[in-house]
Formats: C-alpha cells, structure tokens, sequence
C-alpha cells in the first residue's frame, strides 16, 4: 500500500506520493558508539529536515509585502553560540516594543573568520536602519529586500550551509522562532478512511489539476520506497 502526503504552507503546496515497501532498514538500534559513516549520515538527514522545517514556516507566517529579513553580524569575533543567542533575544526583546505580537524566524550562520550572524524574517513595522543597528548594538544590520520573493522559504534556505561536514551546529538549534507561528498543514492518507474524498477537495479548492508544479523530484526513502514529489506556487506566473 503506498503512502500519500500533503504540506500546505500557505500558497505553497507539497506533495509526496511513496511506493511503501519495507526493506529492513531502520529496525532496531545497535548497541554501542554509531560509526563516524553513521554519525554524517544521520547529520545530513537532521541537516535537511532542518531546511524543511525552516522552508515552510517561513512559507507559513512571512508572506506579507511588509515583512522584514535582516541580517544580524558581530563586530567581534563572536563563535559561542550560546553567548550570541542571548544578545539576539536581548535585541527581540527591544523589537517588542515595536510589535506586541512580533513574529520572528532566526537561522543561525557563520562568517568565514568563524563568527556567528543570524538571518532573521520578522514582521516589524517599518524602522530605520541606523535605529535597528543600534537597538542590536553588536555589529551592522542589513536589511534585505524581499518584495519581490514570492517563495520566500526557499529563499531563506539559500543562506544556510550545505555542508554537512560542519559539525559546528551538532546537537545544538540551528534556528529560533516566536511561540507565536502557525504550523504547516499536514494530510496523510494513513488511517484516514475518507482521504480520497479530502484529495479531491484538496486539487479543486486549490485548482492542482491545471496549475504545472514549480518543482518535481523523485527519491528513494529506506522505509518508505520510491518517491514522487511534486511542489506547486500558486503565486508562480505560469500557474495564473
């Protein structure tokens, strides 16, 4: 029996159609160290959930013309992440008088020289730059323009690293986030015993069956077999 999956992030939809098989992977853990082999693997899966979850809250909460997406640096050569978290939710803190009900997703970087900076989507009003640098007060602020974005996760994850020998950010958060933001909508056909009636609403409230998908892809999953995924923009020129 396969296995059928829908994200909806707000004017992003999501689409995972698996052959399920079972092959005999991910069964019980072995006792004792996990092999080095084992330990970047697992890295460059936790590497990539970490992109998929950024992608789509960022698709979820920061779609407004007015959202912001700076980038916070240091001026000295701040590497303790736990340090540099701390100025970043001093400087949240001062935001907040700004927007009660600020929103804010953070990643967390690193510049060359090995320094910390944060790209950070929030949903402030409008404040000038030199005001913004100086409520951070550890470094420059640069405000990016995004206006013109109209998959603005996919953006943000073109900052983070693709480089799963760096193993700066294992074990820790890579990314902060309000408690505020609202989650992607999940629908899977597991145990859903109306799912073909919920798929049919799915393609005609969001018209899937005439619009081209931004993106395909097909993959293998260990446990779950041969994948078809498919991405759809509903604000993608070729789909109005």
């Amino acid at each position: 029996m396969g296995l059928k999956k829908y994200i909806i992030t707000g004017h992003i939809i999501e689409v995972y159609d698996y052959k399920y098989y079972c092959c005999g992977k991910g069964g019980a853990r072995v006792r004792g160290e996990a092999s080095e082999e084992s330990k970047k693997y697992n890295y460059a899966n936790t590497n990539q959930r970490r992109r998929d979850t950024i992608r789509r809250l960022a698709n979820c909460n920061f779609d407004n013309l007015y959202d912001k997406f700076l980038t916070l640096t240091f001026a000295d050569n701040m590497t303790n992440i736990a340090e540099c978290n701390k100025l970043f939710k001093s400087f949240i803190r001062k935001l907040r008088s700004f927007k009660s009900d600020l929103k804010y997703l953070a990643v967390i970087e690193f510049q060359k020289r090995g320094a910390v900076h944060y790209h950070v989507l929030l949903n402030i009003p409008y404040i000038e730059q030199s005001k913004l640098q100086e409520m951070w007060g550890n470094g420059f602020v640069f405000i990016n323009a995004i206006s013109h974005v109209d998959n603005i996760g996919a953006y943000v994850v073109k900052y983070m690293t693709k480089d799963n020998n760096d193993i700066r950010l294992m074990g820790k958060k890579a990314y902060l986030t309000s408690h505020n933001l609202i989650h992607p909508e999940k629908i899977i056909n597991h145990n859903l015993k109306d799912f073909d009636k919920l798929e049919n609403k799915i393609y005609k409230k969001y018209n899937l069956n005439s619009l081209k998908p931004e993106y395909e892809a097909n993959f293998i999953s260990n446990i779950l077999g041969d994948c078809n995924y498919k991405q759809y923009n509903l604000k993608r020129e070729f789909n109005l």
